[in-house]
């Protein structure tokens, strides 16, 4: 795919794409706090056309801007020879990926250090940081020098791909089917938990399986370090930018379930703890974040998986075409997995007659 192609893909032109991503990122909790008070709207303001259509524009845009996060993330990527502003903001757009996983992160550690700040501070001053550091790249001059993958990265690369391999024979499937279930209702969910559990969190098992993952989130973000800088096609910069993702995410949820809940607050992960009960996702101002955060986190597991897939197959020597279709594929069973299961933590069940 020519840059020329890439490039036209995208209506993405000029200086200020470099810092869109970290701009996109500082006003995005300003889109969760919209639907929150829409969906008030609409429930006590007599569900009007007005607060329909007012609730329907505030969801769609909380994933508008992660959107244009990646847009930019991928755009940045395509330029060939970046100067030192462009590189330092390409670096900035895939971290700003995920920026709904690190606004919940950060929600959590705040929240057990008994809130020494609120959220919006400590985020603007990260955000605001972040600007800065892609405005102070065109201070730097010279143009980045771009290395050939050494030796070592291959090697973590496919250590990092044997590590993911074990880790989808231990956990995804299981955990993925699990949240399914939900769509069956909370005794769905909490039965086949219930068997599952005996699979993960074996004695044995389990502290294998955090090992890996937090590999997995170590080696990808260093990978994506090396990789970054580099040339790379549409479909590398999509590994990349879901990785990143996965990355944060993974070290956030595993500090929701191993710090926030079962020590510090000491209870279960199960049904409620995941949907926010008795309040809900949807209509508790705090929990509205986990929305864009679980949806995603599922969409880029599985599109990052199929990422992972076609390489293998472009290794194995598979038509370009072919490895790329597979990729996109996965990527959209990944959304509609993703729409699944969020529907079935918001509420909506599947009945039989």
């Amino acid at each position: 795919m020519s840059t020329s192609v890439r490039r036209s893909s995208f209506l993405l032109e000029g200086p200020a794409v470099d810092y869109l991503a970290p701009v996109a990122a500082l006003i995005y909790p300003v889109t969760l706090w919209c639907f929150h008070w829409s969906v008030n709207a609409f429930e006590t303001g007599g569900r009007s056309p007005i607060a329909i259509v007012a609730a329907a524009a505030s969801f769609a845009s909380l994933f508008l801007l992660p959107g244009l996060i990646l847009l930019a993330a991928l755009h940045l990527a395509s330029i060939d020879k970046p100067n030192a502003r462009q590189l330092r903001a390409r670096r900035v757009a895939f971290i700003s990926v995920a920026a709904p996983t690190i606004l919940v992160f950060l929600g959590v550690l705040l929240f057990m250090a008994h809130n020494p700040i609120p959220d919006s501070v400590a985020w603007v001053a990260i955000w605001m940081g972040a600007i800065a550091f892609v405005g102070l790249g065109g201070l730097s001059g010279g143009e980045p020098h771009e290395t050939a993958p050494s030796q070592r990265v291959s090697t973590v690369r496919v250590v990092h791909g044997i590590s993911a391999s074990v880790i989808i024979l231990l956990f995804p499937a299981l955990h993925l089917s699990n949240h399914l279930m939900g769509l069956f209702g909370a005794e769905a969910h909490a039965a086949f938990m219930k068997v599952a559990r005996n699979l993960y969190r074996a004695k044995l098992v389990e502290p294998l399986l955090v090992g890996l993952l937090l590999f997995q989130a170590a080696s990808g973000l260093w990978l994506s370090r090396k990789y970054v800088a580099g040339r790379m096609d549409l479909f590398r910069a999509f590994q990349l930018a879901s990785g990143t993702y996965l990355a944060f995410y993974v070290v956030g949820h595993m500090d929701s379930v191993f710090i926030l809940a079962r020590t510090y607050l000491g209870i279960d992960t199960n049904w409620a703890f995941a949907t926010g009960a008795p309040a809900g996702l949807i209509r508790d101002p705090r929990n509205i974040r986990l929305v864009p955060h679980y949806w995603l986190g599922v969409f880029f597991v599985l599109s990052h998986l199929s990422s992972g897939l076609r390489l293998v197959l472009l290794a194995h020597g598979w038509r370009k075409a072919i490895a790329d279709r597979v990729m996109i594929g996965g990527s959209l069973v990944g959304g509609l997995v993703a729409t699944l299961i969020l529907l079935g933590m918001c509420g909506m069940r599947i009945q039989f007659a």
